[in-house]
């Protein structure tokens, strides 16, 4: 009887830990897809056009096709004084509306205009904000996770501590956006653009930004960390203290970039340009493709001072 349990037991924790085992190769492996789709550059030829630039054409066929909920049914329309979660708000008119606290879990707001609305501490995760006008609008503290953002107008919004988390803002007008600790991580900002944008402290990581805008951006202490920024531009950002480790960042143009205390560890720099960037104390351990002309500079892995030469053509 002794025995038999014995034998019992092993072979329980050597199930046990095959299927851990099992687990963990599984998580490693998807893990390593998820990395691998997001190196991956897309092609020119398939990027969204910026939200400002759609014709009201274009606009329609967003809008138009109908989309049904997650059971299959129909979506009820939407109600501006009671939203509830599901709703269908296409092309509403909810412009100033006062919406604290709500939640609109799944919603469909493409094409809607919700301009200068007050929507902090809401739950719009799954919705579709596609082609949706939503200049000057406050999302501070909320959750917008899995939405759909692309050709948005999103122009000044307000996303202090929000969550983001694998959004899609492909060719969205983010211009003068603030969002201060907002996590973005696994977000795709292929063509958007972000210029004059305020995220200090911010996550980006594991996201896709190629040929984004963040010209003068305020993006201090934040972190880009395994994100692919091939082509994108940084000309004059503030990037004191952010984190851009094992990024790639291919053609980028941090020209002028206050980039004091930055860590590009095992980045990709090919083709970089860092003219007049200033820089102290900004790691480059590991980095691959370090442009000569701070190659030169470089001192225990490290750069202090501010770039006086263009990078070799």
């Amino acid at each position: 009887m002794k025995l038999t349990f014995q034998i019992a037991t092993v072979f329980i924790l050597l199930t046990g830990f095959v299927a851990c085992n099992y687990s963990a190769k599984k998580e490693t492996k998807t893990k390593a897809n998820s990395l691998s789709e997001t190196l991956k550059t897309p092609d020119a030829s398939s990027f969204k056009k910026v939200a400002n630039f759609l014709s009201p054409h274009e606009i329609d066929s967003i809008v138009n096709k109908k989309t049904l909920l997650p059971d299959g049914k129909v979506r009820p329309k939407g109600i501006k004084p009671v939203p509830q979660n599901g709703d269908d708000f296409r092309k509403a008119m909810l412009d100033n509306v006062y919406w604290n606290g709500v939640h609109v879990v799944n919603g469909d707001f493409r094409g809607a205009s919700m301009r200068s609305a007050k929507c902090s501490e809401t739950n719009f995760s799954y919705s579709d904000f596609r082609a949706a006008d939503i200049r000057w609008t406050l999302f501070d503290r909320s959750l917008f996770y899995r939405c759909n953002f692309s050709q948005a107008k999103l122009f000044h919004d307000h996303v202090t501590d929000s969550r983001l988390d694998s959004s899609d803002f492909q060719g969205a007008n983010m211009f003068g956006m603030t969002g201060h600790r907002a996590s973005l991580k696994y977000c795709d900002f292929t063509n958007a653009l972000m210029k004059d944008v305020e995220f200090t402290h911010a996550d980006f990581s594991h996201s896709v930004a190629v040929h984004t805008r963040f010209i003068r951006g305020v993006l201090s202490n934040s972190k880009f960390d395994y994100c692919n920024l091939t082509d994108s531009d940084f000309t004059g950002a503030g990037l004191e203290g952010a984190s851009f480790k094992q990024a790639v960042l291919r053609n980028v143009n941090l020209g002028g970039a206050h980039l004091q205390e930055t860590d590009f560890t095992g980045a990709d720099l090919e083709g970089c340009s860092f003219f007049g960037a200033e820089m102290r104390n900004t790691r480059f351990t590991n980095a691959k493709n370090i442009p000569p002309e701070l190659q030169k500079l470089l001192k225990n892995g490290q750069i202090t001072g501010v770039i006086a030469e263009r990078k070799n053509k």
